[in-house]
């Protein structure tokens, strides 16, 4: 028998003979009764390992017995709708922001009494607990007097996630004949949060500091977005026969939400992904690792080691470069919807939000070169102050272009919301909201 103890050794005990070699021998029955001995032994003195996931979470921490038809339920069956419906990828995600978030508290109430009540339950849950990444232990729960702006902003998009996962879910239990009122799924409310705008993102100069520190493979994989705009994800199963496919560009499959797009390329974009499939047969990978093997997560680290090597800031990720692009082409004047229409958005909602700060510097200029002359005598006015204005133009273009315009970000929405959000759930994200 072996066990792993809470210090992380591996120990082995000899039960018994397995073969009779003028001994005796004990049955194969009776060895595992003596092993449960000892491991009982051992779980009593306190001495074994917690037990702990050893493989990705694939279903919902939830056994759906009973008669009566739960929240557990309603999120079972949604997430077996979720793994053929949706991408792996987004359906990993609902199953672990549920296991994390709900499954504790809420599980085992009966969905015909779901209420505010409830969801405030959920919002303290998700205020209070720390962010967990991979398997990493259980940190101690914060109050929301101790967030930052910026973490209570990403604990509500957690929270408004949340309510669109139970949304659905509940609304798939009332069209099923599982409930019959509307009511669990038309109580659940988002709240109000602002976007915050991207900041981290680099120019020209930084790209290639940046650039100078990768690897070869990751140099190449750094390029692509670069040039595209595409998340990783993407990147990572591009196949030759979607380069130039059709079009000037590049063929994305569904991804995520998003369903399969042309993303469209400079010049020299295209130049570097023909040049990436030289030699290989359509359905090989366009990007590989320095090892030949399929980009999945051996990115990360690298990434991060060249990032530190050129002296860029720590928070900078690799899905910046997704920004990156974006931030360039809206400066340079590209239109919301066509940036918005190059990522696979819907809408330029979520383009708007997230980048629309960068545009004001364009905006600024054509209003100051467009505009048609209306007055004479102010013309005359100008012209003769064409020196202050000169100087006070290019004093403020010197502005860090990243932070240009910026207007002050708080963690709350604006004070007249569409949202009708419970009360309850107001007051638990703090007096701001709930005035």
């Amino acid at each position: 028998a072996r066990v792993l103890t809470a210090d992380k050794r591996y120990v082995q005990h000899c039960i018994g003979p397995a073969l009779d070699l003028g001994r005796g021998a004990i049955t194969a029955e009776h060895a595992i009764s003596l092993a449960f001995d000892w491991f009982d032994d051992l779980e009593v003195g306190g001495n074994l390992s917690v037990a702990g996931p050893v493989v990705r979470t694939d279903t919902v921490n939830f056994s759906p017995f009973g008669g009566v038809y739960t929240v557990g339920h309603a999120l079972h069956d949604f997430t077996i709708w979720t793994k053929l419906a949706r991408s792996a990828g987004g359906h990993y995600n609902n199953l672990v922001l549920i296991n994390r978030h709900i499954t504790s508290d809420l599980i085992f109430v009966p969905l015909e009494d779901f209420s505010a009540r409830h969801l405030q339950i959920l919002a303290v849950r998700v205020i209070e607990r720390r962010p967990k990444y991979g398997f990493q232990a259980e940190q101690g729960n914060v109050t929301l007097e101790q967030l930052s702006a910026d973490e209570l902003r990403r604990r509500k998009r957690t929270y408004n996630s949340l309510i669109t996962i139970m949304r659905v879910a509940f609304q798939l239990a009332w069209e099923s004949g599982h409930i019959q009122s509307e009511r669990p799924w038309r109580s659940l409310k988002r709240v109000s949060v602002n976007h915050s705008p991207r900041l981290t993102f680099l120019n020209r100069d930084e790209c290639r500091r940046l650039l100078e520190r990768c690897t070869p493979a990751l140099r190449k994989l750094c390029l692509a977005p670069l040039y595209s705009g595409c998340r990783v994800g993407e990147l990572a199963g591009l196949r030759v026969e979607d380069v130039a496919y059709q079009v000037y560009g590049l063929r994305i499959g569904p991804f995520k939400r998003s369903p399969s797009r042309f993303v469209f390329l400079p010049d020299e974009g295209m130049a570097f992904f023909l040049s990436c499939c030289e030699g290989k047969t359509p359905d090989e990978l366009v990007l590989r690792s320095d090892m030949g093997k399929p980009w999945r997560r051996q990115h990360t680290n690298l990434f991060r080691r060249a990032v530190s090597q050129a002296e860029l800031p720590r928070t900078f990720v690799f899905h910046g470069l997704r920004h990156t692009y974006a931030s360039d082409l809206i400066r340079a004047g590209v239109s919301l919807d066509i940036v918005a229409r190059q990522f696979g958005h819907a809408g330029t909602d979520t383009v708007q939000l997230t980048y629309g700060h960068l545009a004001e510097q364009f905006r600024e200029e054509e209003i100051r070169r467009k505009f048609t002359p209306l007055d004479a005598e102010q013309q005359r006015i100008a012209a003769s102050r064409s020196d202050q204005l000169s100087t006070l133009w290019k004093s403020v273009q010197a502005v860090d272009w990243r932070r240009y315009g910026e207007r002050p970000v708080s963690a709350n929405g604006l004070s007249q919301s569409s949202l009708r959000t419970p009360i309850e759930i107001l007051k638990a994200f703090g007096p701001d909201l709930a005035r």
